[in-house]
């Protein structure tokens, strides 16, 4: 880039951006990624030449008695550059973000690799907080996530499936222990003490018995 060229302020970068379709936008941001890509792989080669690793060029900056070299001022200079239009770059990716979300669209389908990857990440990692792990190993699954209050699933082809959830112990139910009772089993034992009070209410009437 001359130094005599300058760069589209945000402003207009932003304002620019609201003409463009959905599909603009989408090869907006590749073609700014593929720059920040030739722009940061530039600097990890100059970088050696920069700190003194390696020979320069030249190789006339060479200090032969001690075996180092002398930093070259021009890929220190190349990099900080490089490293501005990075930036500005990072910058237009986010006003790109701001305008598709402004448009009530997920900038999801939008994320690179590593976004998609780093975001993945991050869902686990708080997955596994709500479930109760905390990072740690052998703790136990909070019970929401086994008894309906939480429910995960998936988006396939514009639909939501819903993961099946586990089912509920066995043991303990019904007539074996005294434990939970079923919905089936719940609505027989209020079946049969709304009769016992009916019966309870028909012999107090034969007795004149009101209470």
């Amino acid at each position: 880039m001359s130094a005599d060229t300058r760069p589209i302020s945000p402003g207009r970068f932003a304002a620019a951006l609201k003409d463009l379709s959905i599909s603009m936008l989408h090869l907006k941001v590749l073609e700014i990624r593929n720059s920040i890509a030739h722009l940061q792989y530039s600097n990890d080669q100059l970088k050696p030449f920069a700190e003194g690793s390696a020979t320069p060029f030249s190789g006339a900056d060479a200090d032969a008695d001690a075996g180092t070299h002398s930093p070259d001022q021009d890929c220190i200079d190349a990099i900080k550059e490089n490293e501005v239009v990075i930036d500005r770059m990072a910058e237009r990716i986010a006003l790109i973000r701001a305008e598709v979300e402004e448009r009530g669209m997920s900038w999801t389908e939008f994320q690179s690799k590593e976004e998609a990857e780093a975001a993945a990440a991050e869902r686990a990692k708080a997955e596994r907080q709500i479930n109760g792990h905390g990072g740690g190993e052998g703790q136990r699954t909070h019970s929401a996530w086994t008894d309906g209050t939480f429910q995960t699933g998936t988006i396939l082809g514009g639909q939501v499936h819903m993961d099946r959830q586990p089912a509920p112990p066995a043991a303990g139910r019904g007539n074996n222990g005294g434990g939970t009772l079923n919905d089936e089993e719940l609505r027989r034992a209020m079946e049969e003490r709304m009769r016992d009070l009916a019966d309870d209410d028909d012999d107090g009437d034969d007795h004149g018995m009101h209470l």
